[in-house]
């Protein structure tokens, strides 16, 4: 998946720094720097709250960064999105402006700390409930109804999917 984030000039030179520190891509930091704001979201009850972005600053103070994700990565962020009621750059800036500081010593395995995406429907006393699963739970088949199955999202039934 594709998609652009608009970065300030200050967050854009903290991850260059960060991305030839650490020998890797500026992508791979900025997936790194929100994954961490997602695994610390603080409380998540905007609800009723217009989505957040970043303050007005003059043209030549942004860049538009176009970002290659992993499909479950991709999902990931539309979640912390809507959880967090920020655009992705709204996100990415707090991030570095909240972990910033310690992004030096992250280990170059902790790239990618979440991996796989399940989504599950559930009809429970005729309410909808999903579940939003960040990672493979351990013993996933507790959490199935029964006959259900995982599936890539194109064969999925329409009461589960995951990825």
């Amino acid at each position: 998946m594709e998609t652009t984030l608009y970065v300030h000039v200050d967050v854009l030179a903290q991850i260059n720094k960060a991305a030839l520190a650490l020998g890797t891509s500026s992508s791979k930091i900025i997936i790194l720097m929100l994954k961490k704001a997602m695994k610390n979201i603080p409380d998540p009850g905007r609800m009723g709250k217009l989505v957040q972005y970043q303050p007005r600053s003059s043209r030549e103070n942004w860049h538009r960064f176009h970002i290659h994700l992993r499909i479950d990565d991709y999902e990931y962020l539309l979640d912390l999105r809507k959880l967090l009621k920020m655009s992705v750059s709204s996100i990415l800036a707090y991030a570095f402006h909240k972990y910033g500081d310690n992004i030096m010593k992250v280990k170059k395995t902790d790239n990618y700390q979440y991996k796989n995406y399940v989504i599950l429907r559930e009809v429970i006393d005729g309410i909808i409930c999903w579940r939003f699963i960040w990672g493979y739970p351990p013993q996933i088949e507790k959490l199935l109804q029964p006959g259900a199955c995982i599936l890539p999202p194109d064969q999925a039934p329409k009461n589960l999917f995951a990825i």
